[in-house]
């Protein structure tokens, strides 16, 4: 089978869509099917496809980090759709090159899979003024409704895309398959214990220290400031509770100017970003991960922290609370009070109790397996192919019956 997957971003910009594209696209290959990944590219100045990759020339969007706007009806990048032939035509985003991927669909007579992967509820203000709210969600929901009935099959990684389509008025079966990330690289075994060593130096985290991080992009839907503000409440002037901030984003300046402001630079850290095959001794050197983000809907840096061992501390999302077993790969918090009580529950474990915890979580992550996501994933195509079928062959009976 012959896949195109059409993506706003891709490597050498990093996030968790990113990343799960990535996964796919290695998934599908072993299992030997042919992938294009199509992607902007705003540094191009025309088309060229490289490993399997067509870049597209791209407007850059500044407000929206490692983003760009192509053409969304592009005839040359048509044409190389076309000569790569795809069965399926699969969207992982709603904008210039899910409209292309729309296009290409039509004009090339392909069924369209949809994985949603964003809660754009709480991304409206990258678009609109809060006091332009009420005006631009309601607009926003029709859009997302379209796009979402002009797919064949849609596939969201959690309830929680179901959840926010039926707002949108989207009525349709919704396929549920669990993010999946090759998550071996965090395991426990494949990490140096002289590197987690290292990774621990660079932090400034001595023994008895009980060191929280987050890993994502620093965006203000991360609800970084939240998580900020509560172990400050909590734990200025305590040393041995340090909190570290890996990544990078436009609210990079706002979150160092709020760890000032609450007096807590000796013991909330930003990291800025650490290149992905560089992280995994950086979650192992850590004890918890910490996020107070609504807007997730199955957070990769989540599972690759749980890889490596790390108990998560988040904040309730009612539409995702089932990502966490209480006791087992980790807690939910409301409030300060609660994440503070978590934060000081870990604190507490003998170090004995600490590497048990650890055992136990890292465990949890291994039945995200990829042949069960791949196999999710490839029925859902072959689903997508035969409905498509179906809906062709009856337009088609409908022209026959017509003409005579």
């Amino acid at each position: 089978m012959k896949i195109a997957i059409f993506t706003e971003t891709y490597f050498p910009f990093i996030s968790g869509v990113v990343t799960h594209i990535e996964t796919l696209k290695n998934c599908l290959e072993r299992e030997g099917h042919e992938v294009l990944i199509v992607t902007t590219n705003p540094k191009a100045l025309c088309h060229y496809v490289k490993d399997n990759v067509l870049y597209c020339p791209a407007i850059p969007l500044k407000r929206i980090y490692g983003y760009g706007f192509s053409n969304p009806l592009n005839i040359q990048r048509l044409r190389i759709i076309r000569d790569f032939n795809p069965d399926i035509i699969h969207i992982h985003t709603e904008f210039s090159m899910g409209i292309f991927a729309q296009f290409a669909a039509r004009k090339l007579k392909k069924p369209i899979v949809y994985t949603l992967h964003t809660m754009y509820d709480d991304y409206m203000f990258y678009v609109a003024p809060e006091r332009f709210q009420n005006m631009v969600k309601p607009a926003a929901h029709v859009y997302f409704r379209k796009v979402a009935n002009r797919a064949t099959e849609i596939i969201g990684p959690s309830p929680k895309v179901v959840e926010f389509l039926r707002r949108c008025g989207v009525e349709r079966h919704i396929n549920i398959i669990p993010n999946i990330v090759d998550l071996s690289d965090f395991m426990p075994e494949n990490v140096s214990p002289d590197a987690i060593t290292k990774a621990r130096g660079a932090l400034g985290i001595r023994d008895g220290d009980t060191a929280v991080c987050f890993v994502g992009r620093l965006g203000k839907e991360k609800s970084i400031d939240v998580l900020i503000d509560y172990f400050a409440a909590h734990f200025r002037g305590q040393s041995r509770f340090k909190l570290f901030i890996i990544g990078d984003g436009p609210e990079r300046q706002n979150l160092d100017d709020q760890i000032l402001r609450l007096g807590v630079e000796d013991q909330v850290r930003m990291m800025g970003r650490i290149e992905h095959n560089e992280l995994p001794p950086y979650y192992h050197a850590c004890d918890l991960f910490a996020t107070a983000s609504l807007s997730e809907m199955n957070s990769i840096s989540m599972l690759e922290a749980m890889a490596s061992g790390l108990y998560v501390v988040q904040r309730l999302d009612i539409y995702n609370q089932e990502q966490i077993v209480p006791g087992e790969n980790g807690n939910v918090f409301t409030d300060a009070a609660g994440m503070a009580a978590l934060l000081r529950e870990a604190d507490a474990l003998s170090p004995a109790e600490r590497a048990k915890r650890r055992e136990t979580v890292s465990a949890f992550t291994r039945r995200y397996g990829e042949k069960e996501f791949i196999r999710a994933v490839l029925h859902v195509y072959d689903r997508a192919v035969a409905e498509y079928a179906l809906k062709q062959k009856a337009k088609e009976n409908i022209k026959d019956k017509g003409a005579s």
